[in-house]
């Protein structure tokens, strides 16, 4: 799967596009966003996304992996998006 940039913020609320191997979108939409991290997430092929606890309470945090983390020799590898917010949905976009 290919992680486009499309990462568009409205408040605190993040949209991502995420393309599987079949061309079919979807769109991940992450609500009550802290902060967001990246480096090149541009086409970054995605081998996970991880879920894990955050400092506060009621938020999560979450990591696109990328595909090439264990090759850092690629220039790949260094690509990266992690955003911490309160909730996540994932929709089907087509």
């Amino acid at each position: 799967m290919d992680v486009f940039a499309r990462c568009l913020s409205r408040g605190d609320t993040v949209f991502v596009t995420i393309e599987g191997d079949s061309g079919k979108r979807y769109t991940a939409r992450f609500d009550g966003v802290s902060s967001v991290e990246s480096h090149l997430p541009i086409d970054m092929m995605l081998y996970a996304l991880g879920e894990a606890d955050a400092d506060a309470e009621s938020l999560r945090r979450y990591e696109f992996i990328n595909w090439y983390g264990d090759e850092p020799e690629k220039e790949a590898s260094k690509s990266y998006l992690r955003i911490i917010a309160n909730r996540l949905t994932i929709t089907d976009s087509g």
